[in-house]
């Protein structure tokens, strides 16, 4: 007698429906600095959506019309009682699993901002130690191992921006432990020694007729070739005396004024006396 057909297990039903998932920053001093920043700021201290940093707080089905705004104005004003993590919040992120395809939704300033990097795994950074040159740059705060990483790979390394070399060269990126310096990349190097140039005016002091002007420097850099800080700082600085000394030539000073009136008025009494005396 053959045995009877065994039925085929039902596919569970969840599998295909559109749900969405809350995630939230872990606690822990690791995240201090993460929690409630707004995406830009985030991401220009070197961070990024790291799925590393974040606890799956909720999920439930997404019921059809239901959008991302309905979501935050739901956890925020009558959130289920099952769920156990905190309002809705700038940093969070909302995961939303629609039609098979997976979303992620960072919770913003103003609205979401969608990041794909929180599916990614993340690249293998690099250590600044293993790409050292063997050169020391020396700054009033300290001296530094020059590696040779670019400022993009030392911020996905953990390392923000602590100072600038006096010469606008280097930038000193730290980690809160350590700190390398790395070469400012060429295109960027106007843009770093213009930042810098008001702070160090006052301590430099150059011959204004050699000097070039700003325009001339900005020029160069167009050009592919790289600049010193104190020689923009020192054009800068000659624009302003060339401006000064234009005026000058433009209007007389008053002591000037004062000795042409005081010569005119003798002039006139010379004259004058020399009528009189032929009158007589």
């Amino acid at each position: 007698q053959a045995a009877p057909a065994q039925e085929q297990p039902e596919q569970e039903a969840s599998q295909d429906k559109d749900t969405f998932s809350i995630f939230q920053i872990k606690g822990g001093d690791e995240t201090r600095d993460l929690r409630f920043e707004p995406y830009d700021r985030l991401t220009a201290t070197g961070y990024r959506v790291d799925p590393k940093n974040y606890a799956l707080v909720y999920s439930a089905e997404l019921t059809p019309g239901t959008s991302l705004e309905d979501i935050y104005t739901r956890f925020n004003i009558d959130h289920p009682k099952d769920f156990k993590g905190h309002s809705l919040s700038v940093s969070d992120v909302v995961v939303l699993h629609q039609n098979g395809q997976d979303t992620a939704h960072y919770v913003d300033s103003f609205g979401y901002k969608e990041v794909p990097e929180f599916f990614k795994e993340q690249e293998k950074a690099l250590i600044p130690d293993d790409l050292e040159t063997g050169e020391t740059i020396k700054t009033p705060r300290g001296t530094f191992y020059v590696t040779a990483m670019s400022r993009e790979q030392m911020e996905a390394a953990g390392y923000g921006l602590h100072h600038q070399s006096d010469d606008g060269k280097y930038l000193i990126m730290g980690n809160g432990t350590r700190a390398f310096a790395v070469p400012v990349q060429p295109e960027n190097y106007l843009k770093a020694a213009e930042q810098t140039t008001e702070q160090n005016y006052n301590m430099i002091d150059g011959q204004i007729n050699n000097t070039p002007t700003v325009a001339e420097l900005e020029a160069k850099v167009k050009a592919g070739e790289t600049i010193s800080l104190v020689d923009l700082a020192e054009a800068v600085k000659a624009d302003k005396e060339r401006g000064k000394a234009a005026k000058t030539e433009k209007k007389p000073s008053i002591r000037a004024q004062l000795k042409a009136d005081k010569e005119k008025t003798a002039q006139k009494k010379a004259t004058k006396s020399k009528n009189h005396e032929l009158e007589v």
